[in-house]
């Protein structure tokens, strides 16, 4: 049987999350979070997080996103939300 292995998030992305954290208050829209947060980041990094579909425009969190988002509950206590497009157009109006 093939042993699973799992995913971590690398050091420099959660250093990002360390310094993003400290910086966006109360903030719970994970789009926003995880833009900056690739803000910060290489290229080489950003390609593990997931992609909005190129027609809907929506987010559909990967594993990786969804680790990402795990450890900032973690560390800030805030869990973050996936909002949809309307839902985040609403929030930014």
């Amino acid at each position: 049987m093939k042993k699973r292995r799992k995913r971590m998030i690398p050091k420099r992305v959660i250093d990002q999350i360390h310094e993003v954290s400290s910086y966006v208050d109360k903030c719970d829209d994970w789009v926003t979070i995880k833009k900056e947060i690739m803000k910060g980041i290489p290229s080489e990094l950003r390609k593990n997080f997931s992609r909005r579909d190129p027609i809907t425009k929506e987010q559909a969190p990967s594993d990786f996103d969804n680790l990402v988002i795990e450890y900032y509950f973690r560390l800030t206590g805030i869990q973050l939300k996936i909002r949809s497009l309307e839902e985040r157009r609403k929030l930014n109006n």
